[in-house]
């Protein structure tokens, strides 16, 4: 059996929650074609912790007004979308089986200020996990390695017992550099194959047969 580790790091947007809509063809769609890949771009300092997300999105749509006659779309608008999903109540079942076991559970995402503030007081995530490491908030983002060190120096712990799941190969090459024994979810295996990727890390889910 495979040894159990300290502490699990939670991945969000494709583990423990899930967008509505592909963004990407309604921002193309709401303005123009490119314009979705201008948001993400714009997105990085904020997701870095660098500038607030409301004001990089205010100086995109000023940029974006100096080239068209209108832009049908407000800072709200793009802001609101940003709250646009759900969260995936088998794989949080599946965060508590693990909680319950005694395994503490914390959030290890890339998320600017305006999307935690609303996970954190509409989303409730806070009474979810045991702890959270936001991107915006530590100052790094995936799949940049300094994320996980920066992670593995405030826990306190070696790579070798936390483990780690994300539905992003890139962000889990990352996590293993750093020695953090870490998993690749695909969300197309719901809550049965999140059980599967995170029993190497913690046996006692097999026993359980922890399924909402």
């Amino acid at each position: 059996m495979s040894q159990p580790v300290e502490v699990l790091l939670w991945d969000c947007d494709g583990v423990l929650q899930h967008g509505r809509f592909d963004w990407r063809s309604r921002l193309d769609g709401a303005v123009r074609p490119g314009f979705a890949r201008r948001v993400f771009e714009a997105e990085l300092p904020a997701l870095r912790g660098e500038r607030p997300l409301r004001e990089v999105l205010e100086e995109l749509l000023r940029l974006e007004q100096e080239q068209s006659d209108h832009v049908p779309i407000t800072v709200e608008d793009l802001l609101s979308i940003w709250e646009q999903f759900d969260l995936d109540p088998e794989a949080i079942g599946v965060l508590t089986a693990v909680r319950d076991l005694g395994v503490p559970c914390m959030l290890a995402t890339n998320q600017q200020d305006h999307r935690v503030q609303h996970m954190r007081e509409v989303r409730g995530y806070d009474d979810l996990v045991d702890g959270s490491y936001y991107s915006s908030e530590i100052g790094a983002m995936k799949p940049d390695r300094v994320f996980f060190e920066r992670v593995l120096d405030d826990l306190g712990l070696p790579g070798e017992q936390v483990g780690f799941v994300d539905d992003v190969a890139a962000n889990v090459e990352a996590a293993r550099s750093v020695g953090i024994r870490a998993v690749l979810h695909d969300p197309a295996s719901g809550a049965e194959g999140l059980v599967e990727d995170l029993t190497p890390l913690v046996p006692a889910l097999a026993h359980l047969g922890a399924r909402p």
